[in-house]
């Protein structure tokens, strides 16, 4: 990892952050730079306690007469007792302090992550359709899950580096306050191991941190593909392949958290021993250059003390240096995601009172050919078009444009002579009921699968279930409250079909689409569906997508998609 792209960290953190958030992150430095007083002074106050307790005589001269004197103590033991006394509540101070400090840097780490993960997941609904097909949903799945997750890491290390950092550097003053050559000589060999883990340990963290995200999408798909294809895995006897897939993921996984354990581990084992080498040789050359061991007592136990505490600081400290070092990648990646092309919609009201036109409309995927080759089509209220051809000629990419879901390349959409925009796109989508070839009814109730809502209009829901023909075989089970199952596992194929009619009527829309609804049903099922939709939909302008003519043979017109163009 170059230094460079560390630089990247604050101007990002900067766009993704709210000015809440930031202004949190300013109340959250000040605690921090407090905290680190707070521990800075516990531990210098021990040596002077010691010193003063073990030799009151020091209360007669120097900076200690001075404090003696300021509170007026009249005797030498009541000024040791109430410094004892001052000392004990100020590690209780330090305590709760240190637990409340937690707790709030805790609590913001976590407002973080679901500030950025309901905002991603929002996102992900504001693409173009173009864009979010060209997706894998496990890894967008992983980034509003899990990549997320690690930039609220990051951002926690990044307030706990400054703690510690003052905190290092308060107890860094003091120890140069007490002999400035032997803190320098601590310096020169505690910078030369800094040096060392920050341009080797850091670098290969950052690699484990993309590794980690590329497993994490790979776990994602292998778990949905063989959820998603289960009677298939099952039928096929291929559940083993998926279980070693998975198995492999795990190993992978684990493999990097034993690479960041060890490495999260040397820098500690390395300040440590070099910790105590530091401090028996600070003995022995203050032995040396003043000879009295008893003069040297005080300032030993200074370093004691200090090393003790700033040696786990710094530890600390690389240690959330390498994770923002791991997490980075996640960073770039929600960076990235937040930086896509998205579509502000308006609520501005559109009446559909005369025609649906498509002027000049062309259309091409991100990445593939073009599919619609400048197709001019106009649909009058109250008709029922059917649209034909082969597969892949551009029916289905024609029903999204309008639909509103897809935009094309060039042309437009009109209704009524005016054009369809991200202004009144919504308008225009709330006057269309959808069924698609494919229903997908998620593990819930007939009611909330037809209303996406845990609220309805009971009256209107039972209508609905009626108009689609489906209320007589839920009337045998719990009505609208009849469990689907995930998938609607629990219903037929035609059962499925009816809950999609049923969802795509209850809003009562004026324009019904069906983009190949009755194609994986058997004859029968098929001519049964079609007989009710063209029953409900006799007062609505109807569109049918489908390539099986048998299917719009109740339509008033047909029109035939050839290469992407209207034939004729």
């Amino acid at each position: 990892m170059q230094l460079s792209s560390y630089r990247t960290i604050p101007k990002k953190l900067n766009f993704l952050l709210t000015r809440r958030h930031k202004l949190f992150l300013l109340v959250l430095f000040f605690l921090t730079v407090f905290l680190a007083f707070v521990e800075t002074l516990g531990i210098s106050v021990i040596v002077p306690f010691i010193s003063v307790a073990s030799n009151p005589s020091m209360l007669e001269q120097g900076r200690y007469k001075i404090i003696y004197d300021f509170f007026g103590f009249a005797q030498k033991n009541d000024f040791i007792i109430v410094f004892g006394i001052s000392i004990i509540a100020l590690f209780f101070f330090r305590s709760i302090y240190n637990m409340a400090y937690t707790y709030i840097i805790s609590k913001f780490s976590l407002g973080v992550y679901r500030h950025f993960t309901l905002w991603l997941f929002k996102i992900y609904f504001s693409i173009p359709y173009r864009s979010f097909v060209q997706k894998n949903s496990s890894e967008m799945m992983q980034i509003i899950g899990g990549e997320s997750g690690r930039v609220g890491s990051l951002l926690m290390s990044l307030l706990q580096i400054f703690s510690e950092l003052f905190t290092i550097i308060l107890i860094y003053g003091f120890m140069i306050f007490v002999n400035w050559q032997m803190t320098l000589v601590l310096t020169a060999i505690l910078t030369v191991i800094i040096i060392f883990v920050v341009a080797v340990l850091f670098k290969k963290s950052s690699q484990q941190g993309v590794k980690m995200t590329a497993i994490g999408i790979k776990q994602s798909k292998v778990i949905h593909e063989a959820f998603a294809n289960y009677k298939f895995v099952r039928l096929r006897g291929k559940e083993n392949e998926y279980f070693e897939r998975y198995e492999t993921t795990l190993k992978e996984s684990a493999h990097i958290s034993i690479v960041m354990s060890v490495l999260g581990s040397i820098p500690r084992n390395l300040l440590e021993n070099t910790g105590f080498s530091m401090l028996i040789g600070v003995v022995l050359f203050i032995t040396w250059r003043v000879g009295s061991p008893e003069s040297i007592i005080p300032v030993i136990s200074m370093y004691a003390l200090g090393l003790y505490r700033m040696l786990p600081a710094v530890t600390r400290l690389l240690s959330y240096l390498n994770t923002i070092a791991f997490t980075q990648n996640s960073l770039n990646n929600v960076y990235d995601a937040v930086m896509q092309e998205t579509d502000e919609e308006g609520s501005s009201q559109l009446s559909f009172e005369k025609s649906i036109q498509i002027n000049s409309a062309s259309f091409r995927y991100i990445t593939g050919n073009e599919v619609l080759k400048n197709i001019t089509l106009e649909i009058n209220k109250g008709e029922s078009v059917a649209v034909t051809g082969e597969s892949g000629v551009g029916k289905s990419t024609l029903v999204d444009i309008l639909i509103g879901i897809n935009k094309p390349n060039s042309g437009s959409l009109y209704v009524d002579g005016i054009k369809v925009t991200n202004e009144n796109i919504r308008s225009w989508r709330n006057k269309i009921g959808y069924i698609p070839q494919s229903i997908y009814l998620f593990d819930g109730t007939v009611a909330e699968n037809v209303t996406f809502s845990s609220e309805f209009d009971e009256e209107r829901l039972v209508k609905t279930l009626k108009m689609a023909n489906i209320w007589d075989f839920l009337e045998k089970n719990n009505g609208i409250h009849t469990l689907v199952g995930e998938g609607g596992i629990k219903l037929s194929g035609g059962q499925k079909q009816r809950v999609g009619i049923a969802r795509a009527l209850y809003n009562n829309p004026e324009i019904l689409v069906l983009d190949e609804a009755t194609s994986s049903l058997d004859h029968e099922t098929e001519g049964k569906i079609m007989e009710e939709i063209y029953t409900v939909s006799k007062d609505k302008t109807l569109i049918v997508i489908a390539h099986r003519l048998s299917t719009v043979e109740r339509c008033k017109r047909r029109v035939v998609i050839e290469d992407g163009r209207v034939a004729g």
